[in-house]
């Protein structure tokens, strides 16, 4: 997750951990097996098309699963599990890719939450927040400490789920544009993280358009860079359909930071610092290794180019095993997968998903499977299937 994230950086950051196959802790299991069918498939000998589809349609039962009667989408199955946006915004990227009427409704239902927990300038916790963050919250109370991973990328990957929300239909781009000031104050929170020239940040004065995860940890990640380059590609659409309004200019913020995240490649290293003056080592795993994926996976760099080939195949160099489901940390981070179906590494995608068919046709998940996970996989499975249609 950021395949998850920081918010790993201060629970584990160890080196290889035993592979999980058991069930989580949740009660995922009561989730009824979906019926398969899709038309098309042709000769599919091998069966990889009805276990994409069983696979696909089990996470998205388990994402739906999870939603609160607010809107909210917790982590996951744990009663008192933690609401953290950034890693609901991938399990409603998921819901996106299959949009029927209750995955459309599941959708609105968490964008209106979202909606409601818009921070103003001044909070309980602190009176120099920034307008349009959102902070994390705790089931099913849905209390809060006033804290969050980050501000950029949370409001970067909301723009990218309200901008594949509205490209699915006139009615849906409608019913967004009837909330085009929240939306629009997400955008502001984006845009106030990125060291531009006139924006001064905290510990930072560079004007090299990278974003800071947020005023209180003015750090330029690699991997939330890259997801604020998807989320400023998505603002540039949503403002030229009318759904945002600001007076950025948005196409030179989006070239600037493009050129600046692609100067984070270390040549000496072969690699991208995982942040602005960090160097990354191969050998950890997160953050150094995991965000290297993050530039090709979020369209900074292309999956065609050299570099882009280069990068990847060392990180399979140094972590071989993960698509036989090793996990290389507590959570699994199927990130990594999505990252493969980018690069249409068909092999390595469906050597994982049928790991995981393995445990959901028992009706069992892997250890520490959060919604973002789950997202994450299904993100894999429908790109991997678009780029062989």
């Amino acid at each position: 997750m950021k395949t998850a994230k920081k918010i790993f950086i201060f629970l584990f950051t160890a080196m290889a951990v035993a592979f999980v196959s058991c069930a989580c802790d949740s009660d995922s299991s009561t989730l009824p097996p979906p019926t398969v069918s899709r038309p098309g498939w042709g000769d599919d000998t091998d069966g990889i098309g009805q276990i994409y589809d069983f696979v696909r349609s089990y996470q998205l039962s388990y994402i739906r699963s999870l939603q609160l009667p607010t809107g909210a989408i917790k982590d996951n199955e744990g009663e008192s599990s933690k609401i953290t946006p950034y890693f609901a915004h991938f399990a409603v990227l998921a819901l996106l890719t299959d949009p029927t009427d209750e995955n459309i409704e599941t959708v609105k239902n968490y964008m209106l939450w979202y909606f409601s927990k818009l921070n103003s300038a001044v909070t309980e916790f602190r009176d120099d927040e920034i307008p349009g963050s959102v902070y994390d919250y705790f089931a099913p109370s849905e209390t809060t400490k006033g804290t969050y991973d980050s501000v950029d990328s949370y409001a970067a990957t909301f723009l990218e789920t309200a901008m594949r929300f509205a490209q699915l239909s006139e009615e849906n781009r409608a019913w967004l544009a009837e909330y085009s000031d929240k939306v629009s104050l997400v955008a502001s929170a984006m845009l106030a993280t990125i060291d531009t020239d006139t924006n001064a940040l905290p510990g930072s004065d560079a004007n090299d358009c990278l974003s800071i995860a947020h005023y209180r940890y003015p750090v330029k990640y690699l991997m939330d860079n890259s997801e604020v380059n998807m989320g400023l590609k998505a603002a540039i659409w949503l403002s030229e359909n009318g759904i945002i309004s600001t007076d950025a200019d948005l196409n030179d913020i989006l070239e600037r930071n493009t050129e600046a995240i692609k100067a984070l490649y270390n040549a000496a290293n072969q690699n991208y610092d995982y942040a602005k003056g960090n160097e990354s080592d191969w050998s950890v795993f997160y953050p150094g290794a995991t965000a290297q994926l993050y530039p090709c996976l979020f369209g900074v760099t292309s999956p065609l180019e050299t570099r882009s080939r280069q990068i990847y195949e060392t990180f399979n160099v140094h972590y071989p095993d993960w698509s036989s489901g090793t996990t290389y940390d507590t959570y699994p981070w199927t990130m990594v997968v999505y990252a493969a179906a980018v690069m249409n590494d068909t092999e390595r995608v469906e050597s994982y998903v049928r790991h995981i068919y393995e445990l959901n046709s028992k009706g069992e998940q892997m250890g520490y499977w959060y919604d973002a996970e789950a997202g994450s996989l299904v993100l894999a499975i429908d790109t991997i299937i678009k780029n062989n249609e």
